[in-house]
């Protein structure tokens, strides 16, 4: 798997990593995408579901604090207003949806070529 790193001038945190990439629902689940136009730094493409409207994505490894983290609706799902955010933990992120305040389930999300981008920095 490959890793993008930020050295800092800080003593306290010298190295950030960068995690990122775009998942899709497909007919098999959740993919992480990664082909000739995009590729995944730092992800693990094994990707569940928890609960019916919760996505657990995991980490490569496991880091000592977050930094921040991202979680963007494509413009497909945008349209249709859906929502994203995420509760961050030391070695993955799980996501939730919704649309116009209420939750959303999993299946909802069964939209072709829809994609949710994820992007993590994490400090070593």
């Amino acid at each position: 798997m490959s890793n993008l790193v930020i050295q800092t001038n800080d003593s306290t945190h010298s190295n950030i990593h960068i995690l990122a990439g775009i998942i899709r629902k497909t007919s098999q689940g959740w993919e992480l995408l990664n082909n000739a136009t995009h590729r995944p730094v730092g992800l693990n493409p094994t990707i569940t579901e928890p609960s019916n409207n919760t996505i657990e994505v995991k980490f490569d490894r496991k880091y000592s604090q977050v930094l921040t983290c991202s979680i963007t609706a494509d413009e497909a799902y945008a349209e249709k207003g859906f929502m994203f955010g995420a509760s961050v933990g030391l070695d993955k992120l799980v996501i939730k949806h919704s649309k116009a305040g209420a939750p959303t389930k999993n299946s909802d999300l069964a939209i072709p070529n829809s994609n949710i981008w994820i992007s993590v920095m994490m400090i070593e």
